[in-house]
C-alpha cells in the first residue's frame, strides 16, 4: 500500500499500487514501509477521487463563409423596428435578412463563449431574425451554424443542447428564395433589353412593326365596326 509523502497534507487513506499521486495535494505517493497504522480504510475503495475535467469543444469551425459554433449563451438582446414592405424587401435583398410578414422587424444578438476552462473566454456575437422569446436562455448550451455577412454572423439554424431542441423563428421567408426570383426575373428584362436594342440596331424593328401593324390593323377595323353595330341596335 501506498501514503502521501507530503507531511501537511490532511489525508490519511493508503492507496494502491496502481496510484501515483495523491488526489488531494498531488503530492508524490511512498510504499508505506514504516507501517503506519492508518484508521480509515484504503482510498482506492471511494469513489469520485480523481478529478474529472470537461472534453475539449471545438469553439469554432469556418468552411468556406459559413461557420459553426458550439458554446455557452451568456447574453441576450433583442429591438423590435416598424419597417415598411418596401424597406424589408430592400433588406433581404441587399442585406440577406429573411423576411417577416409581421408588422415589425425583431432582430436578436445573442453572445455565446467558448466551453473551455480558459480565460478569458473566446467570444462571438450573432444575429438571429424573427421571434425567438423563450427558447434560449442564458446558460444554455447550443450548436449554431451561421454566414458571415458584411460584418456579421447571420444564424440558420441553432440546436439548444440544454433543452434538446431545434429552435426556429416564426414564419418568414429566407433571403434566398426572395433573391433568386429577382435574379432571373433582372436577367430576362437585360436580355429583352439587349434584344430591342439588337433589332433597332439592325433595322429587324422596323420590319417587325410593320408585320405586327399588318396583322392588327384588320382586327381594330372589325372590332370598330362591331362596336358600332351594337350601339346603333341599343339606340333603336
Amino acid at each position: 500500500m501506498k501514503r502521501c509523502s507530503n507531511p501537511n497534507c490532511d489525508s490519511a487513506f493508503l492507496y494502491g499500487e496502481d496510484k501515483e499521486v495523491c488526489p488531494f495535494c498531488h503530492s508524490e505517493l511512498v510504499h508505506n514501509m514504516d507501517n503506519a497504522v492508518v484508521h480509515l480504510q484504503p482510498a482506492d475503495r471511494i469513489p469520485g477521487l480523481e478529478p474529472v475535467r470537461n472534453q475539449a469543444v471545438q469553439f469554432i469551425h469556418e468552411h468556406l463563409g459559413t461557420m459553426e459554433c458550439h458554446g455557452r449563451i451568456v447574453e441576450i438582446d433583442h429591438q423590435e423596428l416598424f419597417n415598411s414592405k418596401r424597406l424589408k424587401l430592400i433588406n433581404t435583398i441587399f442585406r440577406g435578412e429573411p423576411y417577416q410578414f409581421a408588422h415589425q422587424t425583431i432582430e436578436y444578438t445573442i453572445r455565446v463563449e467558448s466551453l473551455s476552462d480558459e480565460y478569458p473566454p473566446e467570444v462571438r456575437d450573432f444575429c438571429l431574425y424573427g421571434s425567438y422569446l423563450g427558447r434560449m436562455q442564458v446558460g444554455d448550451e447550443v450548436q449554431i451554424k451561421a454566414k458571415n455577412l458584411k460584418h456579421r454572423r447571420v444564424v440558420k439554424s441553432i440546436y439548444n443542447r440544454t433543452t434538446d431542441t431545434t429552435v426556429k423563428p416564426g414564419f418568414q421567408i429566407p433571403a434566398i428564395l426572395v433573391r433568386i426570383p429577382i435574379a432571373i426575373l433582372s436577367i430576362i428584362l437585360i436580355a429583352l433589353m439587349c434584344s430591342i436594342v439588337w433589332m433597332v440596331e439592325s433595322g429587324a424593328a422596323a420590319i417587325l412593326l410593320t408585320a405586327v401593324l399588318t396583322a392588327l390593323i384588320p382586327i381594330i377595323i372589325m372590332i370598330w365596326i362591331f362596336w358600332e353595330i351594337v350601339k346603333g341596335i341599343f339606340r333603336r
